[in-house]
C-alpha cells in the first residue's frame, strides 16, 4: 500500500523539521550578535576552518535535486537516470575544491561577493555588475527546484495545501538567513550537510533491504516503462542505460548521457553559490585539506543512496506515483521513507530534504541579495552607506524568494532533476570558465569573460524547453547542453586570445 499521512506522521514529521530549523536559526542568532560590518554580514571574518567549509559546500551542492530529486528520476526513468545520479558528481565537486580554494586570496584583495572578484581580475566594474545579473537570473530558476522538494515532502507526510506548503517553506528559510548572514548561514549549511548524509545513507542502504534486495529491484526495473507523469504508459523499457522517451531527456540517447557527464564536471565549481563558501575559508594544513574531501567523497555518494530510494520505490509500487499531481515520481523517497519507517521515518526524511534544499536555497538566495546590493547598487553608488546596504541586503531576500514561489506554486516541474539540470548547464558552461579558469589562466581578458557570458544566455534561451523545440536540433537536450558547454569554452579561449589581458601589475598582484 502507497503510504498516506496520518496524524502521527504530521505531528513528528512537524517536531522534527521543527527541531533542525530551530537549530539552523539559533545558530544564526548567535552570529547575527557577532556581526559587526556589512563587510562580515557578506563573507564573515575569514576564519572558518576545513570541516564547516566541507559539510556546508556538500549542502549548497547537495540540494533538492540529491536529497529528493534522484529518487525522483531513478523512479521516472530507471537506469536511463543513473547518469544524473551516478557517481560523476563526485569529480565535479572534487575539482571544486581544488580551484575554489583560491577564492582565498581574492578575499584577501577584498571580494565579498563572486561577482566581486571577477572585478577584482578582470578590472571591470561593467563585467561584475553583468556577472552579478547572470548569476541572479540563473538562480532563480534554480531555487525553484528546492522550494519543489521542501513543499513536496511536506505535503506528502502532512497533507497540507500546495500553496501552504509553499510559503511556509519560504518563510523558514528568510528568518534564519537574514540573521546570520555568511557565517551564520556556513555553519547553518554544515549542521545541514551533516543531517542529509546521515539520514540519506540510512534510508538509501536501507531501502534496498525493504524492496527485497538488489536483485529484486533489477527485475521489476528490467520490466518496467516509461510513464509520463498524468499516468500514460509509453511502452519503452527503462532496462537500459539509454530510454528513447523525449529527445528532451539526458538519458535518451549516449550524447544526452556525455552531456550529463560534462555537466557534472563543471557546474560544481560553476555553481557561485558552492564557489563562495571558500570566501570565508582560513588557510589550512595539508591534513585539514585531506580532511575536507574526505567529507567531499562521503557526502557525494549520498546521491547514489537517495537513487536507490527511487529504484526501490518503482520495483514495489510499478507506476503508481505517476498518478500523484504535481509531485509524481519525486514522491517516491518520501513514500519509501514512511513505509519503511513510519512517522519517525517520515520525519527523519523530511528533515534531510529540508536541509538540503533549505541550505542551498539559503545559499543561492544569500547570493543573490548581496549581487542586486554590492554588485550592483553599491558597484554604481560606492558611497552608498554600508548601514543600507545591510539593510537593503535584508529587504531584498523578500522578493528574491517570492518569484521562484510563484513560479513553483503556478508551474511546478513534473520532474525535479530534469528541470534543475537545465540552469545546471548554463551556470557550468558559464561560470566555470569565466571565474574558476580566470582564476588560474592569466591570458583570459574581460572581452573573453563578457563574450562568455552573452553566449551562455543566448544559448540558455534555447533549451528543449523554451525556443529549443521549435529549433532543431536544439530540442534533443544533449546537443543543446554540449553546444552551451563547449562553446562558452570555445568562445571564452579565442576571445581571450584575440584581446588585450589586463595589465602586468595586475597580473602580478593576482597571481603572486
Amino acid at each position: 500500500m502507497i503510504p498516506q499521512p496520518t496524524s502521527e506522521s504530521i505531528i513528528s514529521t512537524i517536531v522534527g523539521v521543527t527541531l533542525m530549523l530551530i537549530i539552523s536559526a539559533g545558530v544564526s542568532i548567535i552570529f547575527f550578535r557577532k556581526t559587526k560590518s556589512f563587510d562580515e554580514w557578506l563573507v564573515g571574518r575569514g576564519d572558518i576552518g576545513p570541516i564547516v567549509t566541507g559539510l556546508a559546500l556538500t549542502a549548497t551542492w547537495m540540494s533538492g535535486w540529491a536529497i529528493y530529486g534522484n529518487a525522483g528520476l531513478a523512479y521516472t526513468y530507471g537506469w536511463s537516470g543513473s547518469w544524473l545520479i551516478g557517481v560523476t558528481n563526485l569529480m565535479g565537486l572534487s575539482l571544486c575544491v581544488v580551484l575554489g580554494y583560491r577564492m582565498r586570496r581574492y578575499a584577501a584583495l577584498g571580494a565579498r561577493t563572486v561577482p566581486e572578484a571577477v572585478k577584482l581580475r578582470f578590472n571591470s566594474r561593467l563585467l561584475q555588475a553583468i556577472t552579478g545579473a547572470t548569476m541572479i537570473l540563473l538562480l532563480i530558476v534554480y531555487s525553484v527546484g528546492q522550494y519543489k522538494a521542501m513543499a513536496s515532502v511536506w505535503r506528502l507526510t502532512t497533507g497540507t495545501d500546495w500553496l501552504m506548503s509553499l510559503v511556509f517553506t519560504a518563510i523558514i528559510c528568510g528568518v534564519y538567513l537574514a540573521l546570520g548572514g555568511y557565517t551564520g548561514t556556513q555553519f547553518s549549511l554544515a549542521i545541514q550537510g551533516l543531517i542529509f548524509m546521515i539520514v540519506g545513507w540510512i534510508f538509501g542502504i536501507g531501502s534496498i533491504i525493504w524492496a527485497g534486495g538488489p536483485a529484486k529491484i533489477a527485475e521489476a526495473i528490467s520490466k518496467s516503462t516509461f510513464v509520463v507523469p498524468g499516468g500514460r504508459d509509453t511502452g519503452i523499457s527503462l532496462s537500459n542505460y539509454v530510454a528513447p522517451t523525449i529527445p528532451a531527456t539526458a538519458g535518451y540517447d549516449w550524447i544526452g548521457a556525455i552531456a550529463a557527464m560534462i555537466m557534472f564536471l563543471l557546474m560544481a565549481t560553476g555553481f557561485p553559490h558552492n564557489i563562495a563558501r571558500f570566501l570565508g575559508i582560513r588557510k589550512v594544513t595539508k591534513r585539514e585539506y585531506s580532511i575536507l574531501m574526505i567529507i567531499v567523497i562521503l557526502n557525494c555518494l549520498t546521491p547514489l543512496m537517495i537513487g536507490a530510494m527511487g529504484l526501490a520505490a518503482r520495483s514495489v509500487w510499478g507506476s503508481e506515483l505517476m498518478k500523484i499531481a504535481p509531485v509524481y515520481g519525486d514522491a517516491a523517497a518520501t513514500l519509501v521513507s514512511m513505509a519503511m519507517g513510519g512517522p519517525i521515518g517520515a520525519a527523519a526524511f523530511s528533515m534531510a530534504v529540508f536541509a538540503a534544499a533549505i541550505s542551498t536555497l539559503a545559499g543561492m538566495v544569500m547570493i543573490m541579495a548581496t549581487n542586486v546590493t554590492r554588485d550592483i547598487i553599491n558597484n554604481a553608488i560606492p558611497s552608498l552607506n554600508k548601514r543600507a546596504l545591510l539593510l537593503i541586503s535584508r529587504l531584498l531576500i523578500i522578493p528574491i524568494m517570492i518569484i521562484p514561489l510563484w513560479w513553483t506554486y503556478t508551474s511546478p516541474p513534473p520532474v525535479l532533476s530534469e528541470f534543475m539540470a537545465g540552469s545546471a548547464v548554463a551556470q557550468a558552461g558559464i561560470f566555470f570558465f569565466v571565474v574558476a579558469v580566470s582564476m588560474y589562466w592569466k591570458r583570459a581578458t574581460k572581452a573573453g569573460a563578457l563574450a562568455t557570458i552573452i553566449y551562455g544566455l543566448s544559448m540558455a534561451l534555447l533549451h528543449p524547453s523554451v525556443y529549443g523545440k521549435f529549433v532543431h536540433p536544439f530540442n534533443h537536450w544533449g546537443i543543446w547542453a554540449l553546444t552551451l558547454m563547449l562553446g562558452c569554452g570555445v568562445i571564452y579561449f579565442v576571445v581571450s586570445l584575440l584581446t588585450k589581458p589586463v595589465s602586468e601589475e595586475r597580473l602580478r598582484e593576482l597571481f603572486s
